[in-house]
């Protein structure tokens, strides 16, 4: 053998070696980083187990899909294969990866935010106190808007801070310390990353970080884009928009799932904004509650053990949309057979045709509704109509009808007061009807399946309409006997496109969509649990009712009368309040005056950053929320919408336009407008909760 061919063996053998060698040393990190990660794992779980126990339940049985594939990098650090790329998700300077994508947030940061420069011009037509207030705010708002710069600093606290995707977690230890904020909300649709994660991030130091911090951690993992924009909305509502608004946005990796989530958001942010009665709402809702009781008109029995012996008797819902009237004839001739409900002018178009309703379904709480009634129902009609309606209707409404029931309406003063009452009566608290906004047709739904019926069929629930001339029934008090329009509908919010029931597109506006919205929320609660609901408009498709065309209706022959089950929801489902049960006793002046007193004194101290003012903010929101679910909750009620609202045009205004030390000014400014409003709210509390509306319906 040559000396050459000995030399190139004996430097194969050295190239196999050191692959053996590689392998080797692979192998043992790989059996380090697996001893490691399993210990990481069960920390990690307990961690969750204490914080989110739901979570920790979910993911110690987890199972991944064959997709899964976590390995170690030449770095040591775990990385894993993205499932719509098929190629790793970082880089091998995995650091210098996440510190890269930190500079380009820093540099390029997006924001969720509304503009209020309109509030200024808005029109005062009623002489609404609320509108007085927020006209002042919004000048105030606008002074800052033209005066300073747009701010994109991202220095001190933010409000909300806002992280698509959480892949296996190596950068949410560098936003928790590069963007402190007081509401993080961290999604993740892809459940296999997130138990990823379990092995590569020390989530129990995290959460234990957080926890400390005060910081309001909001975990979404798995879910689709609906489901957790109907998280974020729910708690908007329930602790205000404020934990969501000027939010920060942060998208961790390039999906699908996180782009629609992402448009879901903006398409809809306005959403998060909508909701509340405003104080003059609040005054009308304490007025007309107090006196449906004094009135002593039937209400509903809202409560967990209520059972309808009548649940299988299908219910026809009639709302006054453009396809009601091919399906008029349908109606007609099934109307023995059914429970009709028809919301609001879906009567007048009933009675045109020769179709008297069972129930009427009446929501909106002005004078105007009493007005409209008298003039455009007939006297002989409404005596043999009965009235579904919530506590909030004006009472003068009642006593047009045969026969009235109410059922308590969630998110109103006069309901919370109707439940302290009670409690302090030693009487069982009512439960409210459950997404009864913000149409009628929202709360015809809501009775359905309140009271029980488990064959339900929607007709003219068109929330929107594919004709823009052909916005409600013909036959209706909208048109003339020409068919030209008499009365043009109201548009609230820019126009929308949206899937249809049978296929074709619908055309809405926001407050169309959001009637939309809220029957799929409605139709997803455990109540709707076993109904049957079936969609015969050709409007908005309705997720959670089956598309069904009217002449496929197929009934089973039912031994059962109708005015049987109309007998048995008005004297079995409702009742007629005690004679001494008085909501006006609890009003309690003294200590909402109390309250006012103390939300001022909070905004009292003068600061010095914008953090210290976003930092005074919130506790002054926090304190008035911490009422809500108390004996005060009417008195929170009373304020949530001004001061709900209110403050996230202070914190809208507080961190988009000047510096830190610029906007102070500004932020004195707008602060004065609201304390000088909550110190006149006492006065104004006494003067106003029992004054009925009296916006009269213009024929």
């Amino acid at each position: 053998m040559s000396n050459k061919n000995f030399t190139e063996e004996l430097l194969q053998l050295d190239e196999v070696e050191k692959k053996f060698l590689s392998i080797a040393e692979k192998e043992l990190k790989e059996a380090e980083f697996a001893d490691q990660a399993n210990v990481l794992f069960e920390k990690n779980l307990a961690a969750f187990k204490k914080y989110f126990p739901d979570i920790a339940d979910k993911f110690s049985v987890h199972q991944p899909s064959d997709k899964f594939d976590l390995f170690l990098c030449d770095s040591g650090l775990a990385n894993i294969i993205d499932y719509n790329t098929g190629v790793p998700f970082y880089r091998d300077a995995i650091a210098e990866q996440i510190e890269e994508q930190i500079q380009h947030v820093i540099n390029n940061p997006v924001f969720s935010k509304i503009n209020y420069g309109f509030l200024e011009e808005l029109d005062n037509e009623y002489d609404f106190i609320h509108v007085d207030l927020i006209k002042e705010i919004g000048a105030a708002y606008n002074k800052a808007k033209n005066e300073l710069s747009n701010n994109t600093c991202l220095s001190g606290k933010l409000p909300s801070v806002v992280v698509f995707g959480i892949g296996l977690g190596y950068h949410l230890d560098k936003i928790l310390n590069e963007f402190p904020c007081a509401y993080l909300n961290i999604f993740e649709p892809e459940e296999d990353y997130f138990f990823a994660s379990l092995f590569t991030f020390e989530w129990h130091r995290y959460l234990e970080a957080i926890d400390e911090s005060g910081v309001s951690l909001y975990l979404s993992i798995g879910v689709d884009e609906e489901e957790t924009y109907r998280a974020l909305y729910s708690r908007a509502q329930q602790i205000g928009p404020f934990t969501i608004s000027n939010s920060l946005f942060y998208q961790h990796y390039p999906s699908k799932l996180i782009d629609n989530l992402i448009f879901k958001i903006r398409d809809n942010f306005h959403e998060f904004f909508m909701g509340w009665g405003f104080i003059d709402d609040a005054f009308m809702s304490l007025a007309h509650s107090c006196a449906n009781v004094k009135n002593r008109i039937p209400f509903f029995h809202a409560h967990n053990s209520l059972t309808n012996k009548y649940k299988d008797f299908p219910v026809f819902i009639v709302a006054n949309g453009p396809s009601l009237d091919r399906d008029i004839e349908k109606i007609k001739a099934l109307q023995g057979e059914v429970l009709i409900i028809a919301c609001n002018s879906a009567t007048t178009a009933l009675l045109e045709n020769g179709i008297i309703p069972d129930f009427h379904a009446a929501l909106e709480r002005s004078r105007a509704t009493y007005d409209f009634l008298e003039v455009f129902i007939p006297k002989q009609y409404r005596d043999q109509i009965g009235l579904l309606t919530v506590n909030v209707m004006h009472q003068d409404v009642a006593g047009l009808f045969g026969w009235a029931g109410a059922a308590l309406k969630g998110r109103e003063a006069g309901t919370s007061l109707h439940q302290i009452a009670e409690i302090f009566s030693r009487k069982t608290a009512s439960a409210t009807i459950a997404y009864c906004n913000p149409l009628v047709g929202n709360m015809a739904l809501s009775y359905a399946v309140s009271l029980g019926f488990k064959n339900v069929y929607l007709f003219g629930v068109d929330n929107g309409y594919i004709d823009p001339k052909h916005h409600h029934s013909k036959s209706s008090m909208y048109y003339n006997n020409e068919g030209d329009t008499v009365y043009e509908p109201m548009q609230i919010g820019s126009k929308l496109q949206v899937e249809g029931n049978f296929g074709e597109k619908v055309i809405a506006d926001q407050f169309l969509y959001s009637g939309k919205v809220q029957m799929e929320r409605l139709l997803l609660t455990p109540k709707a649990k076993g109904m049957s609901c079936f969609n015969c408009s050709n409007g908005a498709k309705i997720n959670g009712a089956t598309p069904l065309l009217s002449e496929d209706i197929i009934f089973e022959k039912m031994n059962i009368n109708k005015k049987q089950v109309i007998s048995y929801i008005k004297n079995e489902l409702f009742y007629v309040p005690d004679s001494d049960f008085d909501l006006e006793d609890f009003l309690d002046f003294e200590n909402f005056e109390k309250l006012c007193v103390t939300l001022v004194e909070v905004l009292e101290d003068e600061v010095t950053t914008r953090e210290e003012a976003f930092e005074q903010i919130l506790k002054h929101i926090q304190l008035l929320v911490s009422l809500k679910e108390t004996r005060f909750g009417h008195h929170y009620m009373v304020l949530e919408g001004e001061a709900l609202y209110l403050n996230s045009i202070i914190i809208n205004m507080l961190f988009n336009y000047g510096n830190d030390t610029e906007i102070l000014p500004y932020y004195q400014n707008v602060k004065k407008i609201w304390c000088d409003f909550l110190s006149q709210a006492p006065e104004l509390y006494r003067q106003n909760w029992n004054k009925a509306s009296d916006h009269v319906f213009k024929v």
